[in-house]
């Protein structure tokens, strides 16, 4: 199972299809997008873009601190490929100063990965619960989860010069 990992998109459609358009090209069919904030409304959006490629994908978001009104949770958990996902944008979790209170809670909700946004900076700190940070997609940054009896690989993904 593969999902696209997704955050900060922050009003960017432009770079946001785009984006999305260099992934297709490389990846292949996707079976999930995860939206990890900064731009769920943008996400809502690019669904009718997203489900001409993938019909019946997942689509999953939480909402991070510049989501404003947005009607979606704070935080996630879902099973995906046999595993446990922790989804969050990462600001009620201080993520910009330590991975210890989203490492925590992860562990106590008994979650695999944790994936979270909010620093734009690219991620990935193996353990239990791994943790993932696609990076920023107006940075022209995404993440790619791929699950294969019940063992996960990801990989960052950057499409532009930043």
């Amino acid at each position: 199972m593969r999902a696209l990992i997704l955050s900060d998109i922050h009003g960017d459609d432009t770079t946001f299809r785009w984006l999305l358009e260099q992934a297709w090209r490389e990846i292949g069919p996707i079976d999930a997008y995860i939206c990890l904030g900064d731009g769920v409304r943008d996400f809502e959006r690019a669904e009718s873009f997203i489900r001409a490629r993938d019909e019946f994908a997942l689509m999953y978001a939480v909402k991070g601190n510049n989501d404003w009104g947005v009607d979606a949770p704070n935080l996630r958990i879902v099973e995906f490929g046999g595993l446990k996902l922790l989804m969050t944008h990462g600001h009620y979790y201080r993520v910009k100063s330590t991975m210890y209170y989203l490492t925590d809670a992860a562990r106590e909700a008994k979650c695999d990965i944790a994936l979270y946004g909010h620093t734009h900076i690219a991620d990935v700190e193996p353990g239990v619960p791994m943790l993932v940070n696609p990076g920023a997609v107006c940075s022209e940054r995404c993440a790619l989860l791929e699950v294969e009896n019940g063992r996960p690989r990801v990989r960052l993904m950057s499409f532009g010069f930043s």
